[in-house]
């Protein structure tokens, strides 16, 4: 699409296959904050890197590796973490995660996986790669968090609503603990599109929340804005 300008980064995503989206910075905003003090951090399925940028930007101690499989959006990422103010803790590993070994735990990790699960596959490859549960696979995404997470570590995810009770099963086969998990819920009144989840190993408080992004007026809620508006230069 072009060149996304935020608060403290730009980002320029024309060569990914797939596109910069709100649901991105809803779940980062979420997740990532909570996690400042974070002195290691894997971004898989990295894309163009704005996860990676924003954990930059929330983490002042945090080495950070982004993994992705895709040349042309690894090569994306790499330009966008070197124009960062961050560059020096920012890496890109043009990789399959799955052969990706750490020299050491990590305190973090996070994904955004592909979303589809069932039907056709996109006809851009790139985007088909990108979206569809080909490559990446929330039990082999688990799997990899528990060999590689520290034992308090954290790992987050953003997945479709209705696959929430799935993956809550689905990580807790592979040792993972719900530590907190949100409901998001694109304008008030309609239900949960997305759910955003922080697992661990380690166990700990549980707790549940709903995020609403827009009133019924079709404004964005106070709580929306005031979770995104350290990295959107204009919410709208």
């Amino acid at each position: 699409m072009g060149v996304f300008h935020f608060r403290q980064f730009d980002i320029d995503d024309r060569d990914c296959g797939m596109k910069i989206c709100s649901d991105s910075v809803t779940f980062g905003a979420w997740f990532l904050p909570r996690h400042e003090e974070a002195r290691s951090l894997l971004d898989i399925g990295a894309g163009s890197g704005l996860l990676s940028l924003m954990a930059a930007q929330c983490m002042p101690l945090a080495e950070i590796t982004g993994i992705e499989i895709d040349e042309a959006a690894a090569t994306a990422a790499r330009h966008n973490f070197a124009a960062s103010p961050w560059a020096e803790r920012l890496q890109i590993e043009n990789s399959d995660f799955s052969l990706f070994c750490p020299v050491s735990s990590v305190d973090i990790i996070i994904s955004n996986p592909p979303f589809f699960t069932t039907g056709l596959l996109a006809s851009d490859s790139q985007r088909a790669a990108a979206r569809h549960e080909a490559t990446l696979t929330t039990a082999a995404l688990f799997a990899f968090a528990r060999r590689h997470l520290a034992p308090d570590g954290h790992l987050g995810l953003i997945l479709p609503a209705d696959r929430a009770d799935d993956t809550i099963f689905e990580a807790e086969l592979a040792g993972l603990k719900l530590r907190r998990q949100c409901s998001v819920i694109p304008r008030e009144g309609k239900a949960p599109v997305r759910a955003l989840f922080d697992f661990s190993p380690a166990d700990g408080v549980y707790s549940m929340e709903s995020l609403v992004i827009r009133n019924s007026d079709g404004k964005p809620t106070d709580r929306y804005t005031s979770l995104v508006q350290s990295f959107y230069t204009k919410i709208s």
